[in-house]
């Protein structure tokens, strides 16, 4: 896959990362690995790592059927990939996220990014960008609160909260919305836990 990201639009992104990351090397065209699914989200940013390139991808659908049940069973699975992209145009893949619903016999399978959540931030202030991303999984035949995660890298160091969404049930009643950071919270600066929680409260409700 080559990538080559237009000046303009490189400015842009340098001009909105001001605050946070130092100017850009010079642009070159890249060769990235292939990749699974389908690019739903694409973000390049500079931090004191280098230049760097998120990439959110989700597959098809794909229905598998079980002639000795009469029964069709459905797959989908996502990805995110951080890659780094260097002056001679080699790519460092420095990691990968994968999740997935698998083997879902019910109707009300889901399993995709929520694109409005993601964020690129720096709260801890080293220069070294933090990557957020959030995505809902179930397989469910009501209409129950969905599995929901927010995977957040600093460098090579991944973050996790992982709990369900807030949804209406009756016109009095809600269920779910309960959360649970992972362990690497506890060691990690306090303004990641706080902003997690915020995060998790804004997309929450589905």
């Amino acid at each position: 896959m080559k990538v080559l990201l237009p000046a303009c639009r490189a400015a842009c992104l340098c001009l909105l990362f001001a605050f946070v990351f130092p100017a850009r090397a010079a642009l070159v065209a890249h060769d990235l690995p292939k990749v699974s699914g389908n690019i739903v989200k694409a973000v390049r940013y500079t931090d004191a790592t280098g230049d760097n390139l998120i990439l959110l991808t989700e597959t098809d659908v794909r229905v598998k059927l079980d002639k000795e049940q009469s029964m069709e069973f459905k797959n989908k699975d996502l990805f995110a990939y951080r890659f780094l992209l260097k002056n001679d145009g080699s790519v460092e893949q420095v990691w990968r996220v994968a999740d997935q619903v698998h083997d879902c016999e019910l109707d009300g399978m889901v399993a995709a990014f929520d694109l409005d959540a993601f964020r690129l931030t720096d709260l801890d202030n080293n220069g070294i960008a933090e990557i957020w991303m959030t995505y809902v999984l179930s397989c469910r035949g009501d209409l129950g609160p969905l599995a929901m995660k927010i995977i957040m890298y600093e460098g090579g160091k991944k973050y996790a909260v992982r709990g369900e969404t807030r949804t209406r049930i009756t016109e009095a009643q809600y269920a779910g919305g309960d959360y649970t950071p992972d362990a690497a919270f506890t060691s990690g600066p306090p303004e990641f836990t706080v902003f997690a929680k915020q995060l998790w409260e804004q997309y929450k409700n589905k």
